[in-house]
This record gives structure tokens, sequence and C-alpha cells, in this order.
């Protein structure tokens, strides 16, 4: 059950368990006292008398102190305990966590529905950079963080986000994110040890999952690799080679960073497909496929061993397994992907 309910519930499930108990111990000191009462009676009393609706005495109380004494302790009691539930409900609202369990409600049906989506752990630095990224590619994602304002943030960049508010090592969190039918984690973690342990959390829980990780030490790197990850990335290696591009390639990196940051989603991107085995396209050359779908190839790779093959031959074979890497749109992508399936 969600947490912000279970903190509506509690005290409502205490007021009930306080009515029974009240009304149990008003029929016990009322036939102590000698009075001919019935249990629903005292049940009856207890209710009408916490609800403050007033009543004529159902049970001679003026003639007993000891009936006057709990009835005096009772209405306290339950003055309180409703003031409590009064302001855990008008928080609720206020505080817009009504809002939240109903869009976190939204969030896991359509998460539900989701297969091959990639899990963005931790927003605060790369994260966010790679939930733009796979957005301008129209490739499905869930993010998840325990800040709060860090997703609402996101989310005023990327509305149509779908968050999981919570720690990303929690393995609830992650079953949630739908880690069970997801295709790649990435850990986007503030630190290295972070890291390393949601790798290791969701390699359990998903043996299958491509993991995906950045660090900052270089020892770490081996780390995460014994963890499980096959994709690692140094942020401060790759900002070190960017700025030796910018000096002696410039040009080059212009054209990345405009090919990049387009964000229309006509933009282009490099890209990458693989050939399934059985397609129709299994046999037929390099140029029936870019006569097909528009898409030039510019390298291929047979295997994860081989090396890849730039300007290839347009006459060049397509084979099974073959990795295809282009540049072209998210539509284009789309075309191509079917179309080698």
């Amino acid at each position: 059950m969600d947490d912000e309910i279970k903190k509506i519930l509690k005290p409502v499930m205490l007021l009930a368990m306080l009515l029974l108990l009240s009304s149990v111990v008003l029929y016990g000191l009322a036939r102590y006292e000698g009075q001919e009462v019935s249990f629903l009676r005292c049940v009856y009393m207890v209710t009408i008398t916490i609800s403050t609706i007033g009543y004529e005495d159902l049970i001679n109380i003026k003639d007993s102190s000891l009936l006057t004494i709990f009835n005096i302790i009772a209405i306290f009691l339950y003055m309180i305990l409703v003031a409590y539930i009064i302001s855990n409900f008008t928080a609720f609202l206020v505080e817009g966590r009504f809002k939240k369990y109903f869009q976190r409600k939204k969030f896991l049906k359509r998460i539900q529905k989701m297969d091959q989506h990639y899990i963005i752990c931790g927003i605060k630095g790369v994260g966010i950079f790679v939930a733009h990224e796979l957005y301008q590619t129209q490739r499905p994602f869930v993010v998840v963080d325990d800040d709060p304002a860090s997703i609402e943030k996101l989310r005023n960049e990327i509305p149509a986000l779908i968050s999981i508010e919570g720690d990303p090592a929690d393995e609830n969190v992650l079953i949630s994110a739908g880690i069970k039918k997801a295709k790649s984690l990435v850990a986007c973690m503030e630190t290295d040890k972070e890291n390393v342990y949601l790798i290791l959390e969701a390699g359990e829980l998903n043996p299958n999952l491509e993991l995906a990780a950045k660090y900052d030490s270089p020892h770490t790197q081996s780390k995460l690799r014994k963890a499980g990850a096959s994709r690692l990335v140094c942020p401060s290696r790759i900002g070190g080679l960017r700025i030796a591009s910018e000096l002696i390639r410039p040009r080059v990196v212009t054209f990345l960073d405009v090919m990049l940051r387009d964000k229309k989603e006509s933009g282009v991107r490099l890209e990458q497909v693989t050939v399934s085995q059985g397609s129709a396209f299994v046999g037929k050359t390099l140029n029936d496929l870019y006569r097909e779908t528009g898409v030039l190839t510019i390298a291929c790779q047979q295997g994860d061993e081989a090396d890849f093959e730039y300007n290839p031959d347009p006459q060049k074979l397509v084979c099974d397994g073959m990795v295809l890497i282009f540049i072209a749109s998210p539509a284009k992508r789309k075309a191509l992907a079917e179309a080698v399936a």
C-alpha cells in the first residue's frame, strides 16, 4: 500500500480500535454498576459522544462517578485523535501529496505497459543529459530519484517525463520502475560507491539487463565491471577529450554539437541498428537498403570483436547480426530498424 495512504489509514484504524475498546470498557463498567445494557447500546453511546451531536443518556451516567470520569476521558481522547486525523488529511491535500499519489498511480500503470525501456537512476548531474538524449531520440525511459525537486525541475523541461520518486538502490523502487522488463539501466548516482551497489542490485533483479554507469575514480572502473556493468563512462575523461578536440578539430566538434543539440523531431543523430536473423535484407546489398529506406550506412561491424568497416562498399552484402552505423532522424531510425528486423 502507498505510504501516503498509510499515513491517513493508520489514525483511522486507531480510531476504530479505540471506539471498539471504549465500547468494551463502557459495557464492563455499566455492568459493574449494575446496569442492564447491551453491547450495541454501548457502541452507540460512545459513537454519539465522540461525534458531539448531543444525546440523552442511554446509560445512567449522572449517578455514577466512574462512568462520568470514563466519559470525560473518552471525549478528550477522541477529540485529540480526530484533530490528528483532520490535520493529516489536510496536509495530504495542501502539501500536494494528494496530487503526487494519483500521479504515481498513473505512472505505474504506464510503466506496466512499457517493455524494453531505459531506467535512469539519479538525475542530479549526468542523468539529466541522459534523459534529454533519450527523449529527443524517442526512446521510452523512466527516471528514478529520491529528490522530488530534481524530478520536478526535469519535468519542467520534459513534460511527458515518467518518474518514480524513491531510493534507486531500493529493490521495490526498481521493480516499480519496471526493471524486470527493461532493456537497460543507467547508474548516474552522485558517488561511485552508490553506483557500484546499484549495479549489483540491478543485476540481481534482472540478469539480462544491459548495465551502464558513470564513474569518477579510475579505481572504480574495475569494480563496476565486476559488478556487471558493460558500459562505463568517466565524465572527466570525456571532458578532457572534448577540450582537445575543440583545439585540433573544431569544425567536427561544432558539427556534432549542432547535431546533438537539435531538439526538433526531425533532428538527426548518429544511430545504430542490428540486422536480425531472418531479415528480408539478409543477402541484399547496402545499396538496396539505401534505396529502400533512404538511410546511408557510414560504417558497419560484423560481430562484437570485429573491426568497424568505414565507408563500406555499397555492394557489400547485408549479413545476419551485422551492426549498421548511420546518420538519421528518429523516424528514419525506426523505419530502418523495422526494415532489418
